[in-house]
């Protein structure tokens, strides 16, 4: 499943933990569940997953949970996540002091699985379209491109980065008009999604950085065969999107500048790959540096193409 729905839940107990799991089992593949502990560096390395939301259960950790909720919302990647508190304290005046802290919800046990399963679901919602997701594609945007570029460099795993764009894309649109150029964008989406369905993993990430512009993040060892796949989808079906004389013809006539006619090939479609196989990456403008740099190569390179970056980094 690509973009899967990350959910801290801080509980050292375990109790909510289990409730949780039990009610998004069937849900397995969109939700993934990771429980944290109370202690700082547990809390620590759940924030840097940045997740779609937080749970805290208050009547299951060792730590004050007030403050708890204090340190997340001073963490600038965290600063708009959503936070659900559950606890057995019903009195309004400790429930009030949590949404002072920008929690919010304070949901009093027992639990009721239904409201607690569409609470989640519909907070979880709530993010995404906080986080800047398309209208067009329904992918994420930048913000949360960025904040997925910053896990991957923090982390030690090792990761492959896809920036991926089409070739006489505005050649198309000038020709066939924005609502076609629309129907080009999300079709190139649909084949990305494919091809890291068929290859990917679950914690695969897809994004769209605006117009034709987007960017996969994936294991390493799956990054080539995703994008050649990608590829392959794009070239049997950009044909589709074009007249019967333009396919025969190979190229469309387009006004250039000088009010002339020019001729212009079909849509191809260039990926670049970097990771920090060959180079430790530190900071996500370095990343996009070297992705700016290959994909600049790739465009320069007739028709479809994959490039890999395979230099080696400071």
């Amino acid at each position: 499943m690509i973009n899967t729905k990350e959910i801290v839940i801080i509980d050292d107990k375990g109790d909510v933990f289990e409730l949780t799991s039990s009610i998004f089992k069937k849900e397995k593949d969109e939700y993934d569940l990771i429980r944290a502990s109370s202690e700082k560096d547990s809390i620590n390395n759940a924030l840097a997953e940045v997740p779609n939301l937080i749970i805290i259960n208050a009547d299951g950790i060792q730590k004050d949970a007030l403050k708890i909720c204090e340190t997340i919302r001073k963490n600038l990647d965290n600063s708009i996540t959503p936070i659900i508190v559950t606890g057995s304290v019903k009195d309004v005046d400790y429930r009030v002091e949590f949404l002072k802290r920008i929690v919010e919800y304070y949901i009093p046990k027992p639990l009721n699985k239904i409201y607690f399963y569409y609470t989640i679901k519909n907070l979880s919602r709530l993010i995404d379209a906080n986080r800047c997701i398309s209208n067009l594609t329904g992918l994420p945007g930048n913000m949360q491109i960025e904040i997925e570029l910053k896990k991957r460099v923090s982390g030690k795993k090792l990761f492959a980065v896809l920036y991926v764009d089409l070739d006489s894309f505005k050649a198309y649109n000038d020709k066939y008009g924005f609502m076609n150029g629309d129907e080009v964008i999300k079709f190139t989406a649909n084949c990305m999604k494919e091809s890291i369905q068929k290859y990917g993993e679950k914690k695969d990430f897809l994004g769209h950085i605006g117009g034709d512009d987007f960017v996969a993040i994936v294991e390493f060892e799956n990054a080539r065969k995703i994008g050649k796949d990608i590829i392959k989808r794009f070239d049997k079906g950009i044909i589709d999107y074009y007249s019967d004389d333009d396919v025969e013809n190979r190229y469309v006539k387009v006004l250039n500048r000088r009010g002339k006619l020019e001729k212009y090939p079909l849509m191809t479609i260039s990926v670049a790959m970097i990771s920090n196989k060959y180079r430790k990456y530190s900071t996500v403008l370095e990343l996009g540096e070297d992705g700016a740099s290959v994909k600049k190569m790739a465009k320069t390179i007739p028709g479809s193409t994959f490039l890999e970056n395979r230099r080696r980094g400071r």
